[in-house]
């Protein structure tokens, strides 16, 4: 079966869009989940990032900020 390009490109920008909206949301993007599959689209459109790229440095930082938890759940 063929699928229309042109509805393949609907389909792929719609998906985009709801990635970046979830990107958005302060708890969704704190959501390993979620960010797995942010991680598996760029993987399997081969995207990749760098220093360079725009917003890399606020996510590193983000990153640093996120506390660990230990086996009873208490924060250091």
């Amino acid at each position: 079966m063929q699928i229309d390009e042109k509805l393949l490109d609907k389909l792929a920008i719609g998906e985009v869009n709801a990635l970046l909206e979830g990107l958005d949301d302060p708890e969704l993007r704190r959501n390993p989940a979620f960010l797995a599959k942010v991680r598996e689209f760029l993987k399997q459109n081969k995207l990749q990032t760098t220093p360079e790229t725009q917003g890399v440095h606020k996510i590193q930082k983000v990153v640093e900020e996120i506390p660990t938890f230990d086996l009873d759940g208490q924060v250091s």
